[in-house]
């Protein structure tokens, strides 16, 4: 297999390209900087890729698939986030298609929905109408458990270990579902090895609820963490203008719009297609905290 990466430097892009390089597959890491990557991973093919201005067509000649991983997480301009996201997965499928890629797998999310309250969320469900649902794939995770990154869960992680205070709102009543990168990674392997169209929910089958998620999280890093109830709308205005200010915040507003838009999603025959088996969340933390 020969596989193009976009993203693969970023918290799930990076595993995915170790994962399926350990399988025999050769990788193509679509990255800002392919200097940078190839010192951290010398030997694997890197390429440029800035979107939307800038995609190497040449490593996708010959790929079996490209797998869609890029998302500005760092970003919170959102004018340019739609810009890098809408604009730049729309020229990775164009390219793909016109470069005769066999397949794409678009990484989504399992909060992707028409009505979410998070950009994110509605982008990631319109981006998905531009697959054909008949060759291409969708790979939507639950919250993904890794180390290194720069998501909730990181966010959540670090602010229990610096300030022993996370806000929750609506009581932390919000169903979490979340999923090891490492189980992430082996999906969308078996989806590209096996030929798999359409849409995967990949997650744990029972949620935890967040406020439940946090208690468990803090007593794995052994720390004491105090759940402070918080109204939303207030808390989301303070950060919006942080953001527009350029004031640095350890939340950002999209994070807590994705909170707002967790909801449970039923996964039992998504995993069965895969014949995956996905570690709860209790056994994701054993291994990463």
């Amino acid at each position: 297999m020969i596989v193009a990466i976009t993203g693969a430097s970023g918290s799930l892009g990076r595993h995915l390209a170790d994962h399926v390089a350990a399988r025999g597959w050769t990788v193509r890491a679509l990255v800002r900087d392919p200097a940078a990557f190839a010192r951290l991973r010398p030997g694997m093919p890197a390429f440029r890729c800035d979107l939307p201005d800038t995609l190497d067509e040449a490593a996708l000649a010959g790929a079996d698939a490209v797998v869609h991983c890029a998302y500005p997480t760092r970003l919170t301009d959102l004018a340019r986030i739609r810009r890098e996201n809408d604009d730049g997965t729309r020229r990775v499928l164009e390219t793909s298609r016109r470069g005769g890629v066999a397949r794409c797998v678009f990484i989504s999310s399992i909060v992707a929905a028409p009505d979410a309250p998070s950009y994110y969320a509605r982008s990631k469900h319109a981006l998905e109408g531009l697959l054909d649902h008949g060759r291409d794939a969708i790979v939507r995770p639950g919250l993904v458990l890794a180390r290194e990154g720069q998501g909730l869960f990181q966010q959540m992680r670090d602010a229990i270990r610096r300030t022993h205070v996370v806000p929750v709102f609506g009581g932390g009543r919000q169903p979490l579902q979340t999923v090891h990168v490492a189980d992430v990674c082996e999906a969308i392997a078996r989806v590209i090895e096996r030929g798999l169209p359409g849409g995967f929910n990949v997650a744990e089958h029972e949620p935890f609820t967040f406020a439940d998620f946090l208690r468990r999280l803090a007593r794995r890093l052994r720390t004491r963490c105090v759940l402070l109830p918080m109204p939303f709308a207030p808390v989301l205005a303070a950060v919006r203008s942080f953001e527009r200010l350029g004031v640095p915040f350890p939340l950002r507003s999209e994070s807590l719009l994705g909170i707002k838009a967790l909801r449970r999603v039923p996964v039992a025959d998504d995993l069965r297609r895969l014949d995956l088996r996905v570690r709860t969340a209790d056994e994701s933390l054993a291994e990463l905290v």
